[in-house]
């Protein structure tokens, strides 16, 4: 195990993330928030001589990563770039400690959306331009992630993904760095499109930037304290679109550009997306007609399916107080936050296609136990679901299940009620951003939960947002052994 290469890859990200730092200072010193300009450029500073130091330090000719060294490369760079992402919140002259600085970084990075801001007209549109940056930036690091590193993990899903993003007949896109640059520059369109669409829709020019950033990302970092509660109509509804289609795979917009709809109709997890939210937005919305009869129609309507579309993508914005529809409610959304849109898209979660796969492992071993002699294959999207795929499913979910036991014990330990816990936990390790409870509520803040928490609940965003195995496979002796080598 090479570490100088993980600390050479950091070094790298390090200077990246210091020449971002650029846009919030010039921002903060145009708007004449001096205080504020000035911490950003401390912060970068700060974050270009420490990248510089290790770029020079552990420079070298590195041959091709191996895959234990791209483990731990993925997790630790993850964490250095919270690390230095959180100056600007520590330094910044609204006062906040490096616990609630390190849990908004990677709150933005993670693009989970949870946020210890309280007041935000305390902050200067530096800070809140920050924040969405950082989750339009985490939002592209996970297609590169997933793209790059994730296949090697054979976890039953992301190696489904790269078989889908290629065309064996055509080969339109032979090359992970050209599948890699394709969504890169989708994402960048979707961008600009949202940015348009919301300064059309009211938005000042800053605002629709913002949202934008937040919303192709899924990450949910609001620059106004309604986060999407007082926006007009047409920008809530802008922002479902923008959020819906940022739950598709990126790769799907290259396929309507190709016309390819054989492959967009025989996609599973698409289908199942698309019918599961028309369904689950339609019957909310009739629910809350008949339980809550003074609300419009239009306004169920648009509260329903924003709230579904928020929360299935992982984005976190909010538009009505969920708590207040009652226990129904609370309990639907508590379910859904960990479910995640699909497989290929920014969104955290589970994801759907390893629902799909499950629901059809299911029905085969059912199938199985009418007929113990009977042979039935279960396809996914035509391809047969191998024994390697159907088990590392299974066990993602155990990992998952294993990690949230864990993180409410340990956040139970601290004091907190029972819907705070489950709650605060299933929302960072699905990256969903909005959470249930006395401490927190739907649109509440996190400033009040206990440091301890705090971390608790950044360890569980970053798992999330990395698969999990992708951290806890560098924690196996395994991976630090000497490989043997055979003559």
């Amino acid at each position: 195990m090479r570490a100088g290469i993980t600390f050479f890859v950091s070094g790298c990200l390090l200077i990246l993330l210091s020449a971002v730092m650029i846009v919030p200072t010039v921002l903060d010193f145009a708007d004449g928030q001096t205080a504020a300009g000035t911490a950003f450029g401390i912060s970068a500073l700060m974050t270009g001589f420490s990248g510089a130091l290790l770029f020079l330090t552990f420079y070298n000719r590195y041959e091709k990563l191996s895959v234990r060294e791209m483990y731990l490369t993925t997790s630790i760079v993850w964490v250095v770039a919270c690390a230095f992402a959180a100056l600007p919140f520590y330094f910044a002259p609204v006062p906040m400690d490096y616990t609630d600085a390190f849990f908004e970084a990677m709150s933005g990075l993670t693009t989970m959306g949870a946020t210890v801001i309280r007041d935000y007209s305390l902050f200067s549109r530096g800070i809140l331009l920050w924040r969405g940056i950082l989750q339009w930036i985490g939002g592209l690091g996970i297609i590169v992630i997933a793209l790059g590193v994730l296949p090697l993990l054979r976890i039953g899903g992301m190696q489904l993904f790269s078989m889908e993003s290629s065309d064996k007949s055509g080969k339109k896109m032979p090359k992970t760095s050209q599948i890699i640059a394709t969504m890169m520059v989708i994402y960048i369109a979707f961008t600009a499109a949202c940015i348009l669409c919301l300064s059309f829709s009211g938005l000042s020019p800053f605002e629709a930037v913002a949202y934008s950033l937040a919303t192709v990302s899924t990450g949910g970092f609001a620059p106004r304290a309604s986060s999407a509660a007082d926006l007009s109509f047409t920008a809530q509804w802008v922002l479902v679109f923008f959020m819906f289609i940022s739950g598709l795979p990126l790769l799907l917009s290259y396929s309507v550009l190709k016309k390819d709809w054989k492959q967009i109709k025989a996609d599973m997890q698409i289908k199942t997306y698309i019918v599961f939210t028309l369904a689950a937005a339609l019957g909310l919305t009739v629910w809350l007609l008949a339980t809550h009869p003074e609300m419009t129609v239009s306004r169920a309507l648009t509260d329903m399916t924003f709230s579904i579309v928020t929360v299935l993508t992982s984005t976190g914005f909010a538009v009505c107080d969920l708590e207040s529809f009652g226990v129904f409610a609370v309990m639907f959304f508590t379910f859904l936050m960990p479910v995640g849109a699909c497989s290929g898209s920014t969104s955290g979660g589970i994801k759907l296609f390893r629902f799909n796969i499950i629901y059809l492992f299911s029905v085969q071993y059912l199938r199985h136990k009418l007929l113990p002699h009977g042979v039935f294959i279960a396809k996914y999207n035509g391809r047969p679901l191998t024994e390697e795929i159907t088990s590392g499913v299974f066990v993602f979910l155990a990992i998952f299940l294993m990690s949230a036991m864990i993180s409410m014990l340990a956040l139970a330990l601290l004091g907190l009620d029972f819907v705070t816990v489950v709650t605060g936990v299933l929302s960072a390790l699905g990256n969903a951003g909005i959470a249930f409870g006395s401490v927190i509520g739907s649109t509440g803040s996190f400033a009040n939960l206990p440091n301890a928490a705090k971390w608790i609940l950044s360890a569980d965003m970053m798992l999330g947002r990395l698969e999990f195995i992708t951290v806890f496979v560098v924690l196996l002796p395994l991976a630090w052994r000497k490989e043997k080598k055979s003559y």
